[in-house]
């Protein structure tokens, strides 16, 4: 039996990726709505797969997915968005996560990813090239550590203390398009958190 615990803040997102799941035997899935409960979940029940929202107010996709593999380093971490998913195969260049699924993904690619995943491998698209070919241009490589006008803005409303809902207000922008960039900003600077983003932006005098 494959365990799969889904963590998103839409109980209604919840209950509709947990039907998808019904008529597969070989599957069990625990839903989770609050971020803030799954360290203690996972202490008591570990589980093969964990199905997570990036997006998410209290806490990021990406943070919850460190959480649990520092608690359970086996762990199988799977993205899902209702975003672009574009935007975020730099979580799939990492290394350390296996899949990236759009909320709209059919029932039979969600499944199909979730047995790869099983199995050590990972299902990626056809334009996952792209992105990979692009990684490696020199132009791309000499362009790595330089923030766009956005980025900037954002990060130095960080440095000043600036809610994410805050930023958005500043910058009209929604919620989730500042978390968006956000994790964009913490993979180019290869940190983990708003405090770390925000020491080595002023240390390689990014902002």
């Amino acid at each position: 039996m494959i365990r799969i615990l889904i963590i998103d803040d839409h109980p209604i997102v919840l209950e509709g990726s947990k039907i998808l799941f019904d008529d597969v035997t070989q599957i069990d899935v625990d839903t989770e709505n609050d971020v803030q409960n799954v360290k203690k979940r996972i202490l008591k029940k570990s589980y093969d797969i964990y199905l997570v929202d990036i997006n998410m107010p209290k806490q990021n996709g990406i943070e919850v997915a460190d959480d649990i593999q520092r608690i359970q380093p086996s762990a199988k971490i799977i993205f899902y968005t209702g975003d672009n998913i574009e935007d975020y195969y730099f979580l799939l260049a990492q290394k350390k996560y296996y899949g990236l699924l759009s909320k709209t993904s059919t029932k039979e690619t969600i499944i199909q990813t979730i047995m790869n995943a099983m199995n050590g491998n990972i299902l990626l698209p056809h334009s996952f090239l792209s992105y990979v070919h692009e990684q490696i241009e020199p132009t791309h490589i000499e362009q790595t550590l330089q923030l766009n006008k956005r980025e900037e803005k954002i990060l130095n409303y960080v440095i000043q203390g600036y809610t994410n809902n805050a930023i958005a207000a500043e910058l009209n922008l929604t919620q989730r398009t500042i978390e968006r960039n956000l994790s964009k900003i913490y993979h180019l600077l290869n940190v983990n958190s708003r405090t770390e983003a925000a020491l080595k932006a002023k240390e390689l005098h990014l902002v």
